[in-house]
This record gives C-alpha cells, structure tokens and sequence, in this order.
C-alpha cells in the first residue's frame, strides 16, 4: 500500500512526538489492516519512534490518564492516577452554514471550529480560571483543548460531566433573565459585565451565543484516548499539529499549511466514485473511472476517504 510508504517515512524522517509523562501513558495504535495494538508503553520518545517506524499505524492515540501500570490490560490493574482534562471541538457538532454542508474537510467549516475553541479558551480562563496548557488541530475538523494541572487531575467522570453542562450552558433559559412590565422590557443583568455574565447577556440577546459545542464524550471519559500530537491522522493525512493559543488568532490557512505532510508533487489517482466539492484548498472535480494528478497531499486525503486509489 503506496500510502503506508508514505507514512512510514514521514515517521522515519520528520515526526516529532509531543507527549509529556510518556512512561505513564497508555499508547494505542491502529494498524492499516484494521487491527488495533492497545496497553502499550514506552520510557523515551526514542523507543516510541522506533516502534511506529517498524508498525507503520494508520492512527496513533494516547491515554489522557495516567497509571502506574499503563501496560496492564486489566482497567483495575493499571492503577489510575489522575487524568488531563481535555476538550474536543469538531466541525461535524457545530451547527453553521459551513459545516453542515460540509462533507469533506473544509477550510471555512474548520474556521468556525478555530472560532469555537477561541470561545472554549475564553470560558475556561475568564469564568473557571483554568489554563489551557496545549492546543492540538486534531488534523482533521477540529481542535483538542488539553488542560494539564493539579487542581483538574483527580476530577471523576461526574465532575467532568458537570464542568461540560456548564460549557454546553445546559438548563440555561433567557427567560429567567428578562422582566416584563407592560410594554417595558428589562434584562436582568449587569450592563458591566464581567466573567459569566458575559455569556448571560450574549444568551438572552441570541441563545446560540450562550453555550460551545464541545464533544461530551471526550471531556467525561477519565480513560479516553487520545490523537498523539505530532502524528498523522489517519483519516487525512494531515498532521495532528501541536499549536500555540496565539496560533487560533490567524487565519485557518495558516495552521492548514503547517499541518500538511505530504507537500511535495503530485500523484495520478484514479475515482472509484465520483466528486464535485472543496477540499481545503482545491476545488476537486472528478467521474468515476478518471484518473487525474493531484497535489500528493490531496490523492493521499481521497484516497483515505476512499474516493478512490493512488495510480501507479
């Protein structure tokens, strides 16, 4: 398969983990046959690039706990320590014009993903005073908001699901903040607004401004794996890609380009199915049976969305 060729020397050559505690993570790993390599460990980064360099996964994941064991099969086994807290924004949840018509990855739906996180990363340092301690484009819809602090380590799933109802704004009614008096409106609010009330004032002026759309699942989950930043997405080709919070204020054009791999020439790639759309950059037209050349990082995507086959 040309594309694990591909991959295997991005990782031989080019890829630079980040990940800290290494030695206490759970590392996963999806193979391209489908097959799934699980309770792995590794004490250097160097071992690790070994390993991925021999396997060639597809996906490479890993824990956001931490265990004494993180080897052990048994969940009971590993012994858990504690667990960064982490958020997920995916264009796929948002309700915007640009994702909703978006079937592929696109560069206007992934800028509304950029704006969400801006949103999350407000919340969480003016309203819970927490600090984001990394931002990962996921390399494919979205971004991963991790939170690596004492205070957050020992939170359970519980206390995760609270601080996501928070986020999400659940049970928040504008009603209970506007009073009626004959034909006089008042808003119950601070005119000043501070922390919070922020989003309360935003909420009872358009109730879409109240609440981020994070991926519940993720943030509760105190086992949950994990994209490895500095690996590739499996699904894209593109570079799970560590950011600066300052990263999220440029344009989306911006981190795309550092996230492409696979910039260099261009392959023949033959449709198995037929398209008319953007992707990122490119307008694609393809029928079904045509071989075209493409950008090498654009017939690497399609054909990992099996579009169809890089033509040797």
């Amino acid at each position: 398969m040309i594309i694990k060729v591909f991959f295997r020397n991005y990782y031989r050559n080019y890829a630079k983990f980040d990940i800290d505690f290494l030695e206490r993570r759970e590392l996963a790993f999806q193979l391209f046959d489908g097959a799934m390599i699980r309770h792995k460990t590794f004490r250097t980064i160097e071992e690790l690039k070994n390993f991925v360099i021999e396997k060639t996964p597809r996906h490479i994941y890993h824990s956001v706990a931490y265990y004494e064991r993180p080897e052990e099969d048994d969940m009971d086994r590993k012994q858990w320590l504690g667990a960064d807290l982490v958020f997920d924004i995916d264009g796929d949840h948002l309700d915007t014009e640009n994702c909703r018509e978006s079937r592929l990855i696109s560069i206007k739906c992934l800028d509304d993903a950029r704006e969400e996180a801006n949103r999350l990363i407000d919340i969480l340092n003016l309203e819970l005073g927490l600090k984001p301690t990394r931002v990962v484009f996921s390399g494919n819809r979205g971004f991963h908001i991790h939170i690596a602090d004492k205070e957050v380590y020992t939170l359970g799933a519980k206390e995760r699901r609270e601080l996501v109802n928070y986020i999400k704004a659940v049970g928040f009614d504008a009603r209970y903040y506007i009073y009626k008096s004959g034909r006089k409106i008042i808003k119950l609010y601070e005119e000043v607004a501070e922390g919070n009330l922020i989003r309360v004032r935003m909420g009872v002026d358009s109730p879409k401004f109240v609440k981020v759309e994070i991926d519940e699942v993720v943030t509760q989950d105190v086992h949950r794996l994990i994209r490895m930043p500095g690996s590739i997405n499996g699904k894209t080709g593109l570079a799970s890609l560590l950011l600066n919070i300052q990263d999220l204020d440029k344009d989306i054009e911006h981190i795309i380009e550092n996230a492409i791999v696979f910039k260099k020439g261009n392959l023949k790639f033959k449709f198995e199915k037929p398209i008319a759309d953007y992707v990122l950059f490119e307008k694609v037209n393809g029928r079904e049976g045509e071989i075209k050349t493409l950008p090498a990082y654009l017939a690497i995507y399609l054909e990992l969305q099996e579009f169809g086959k890089i033509y040797d």
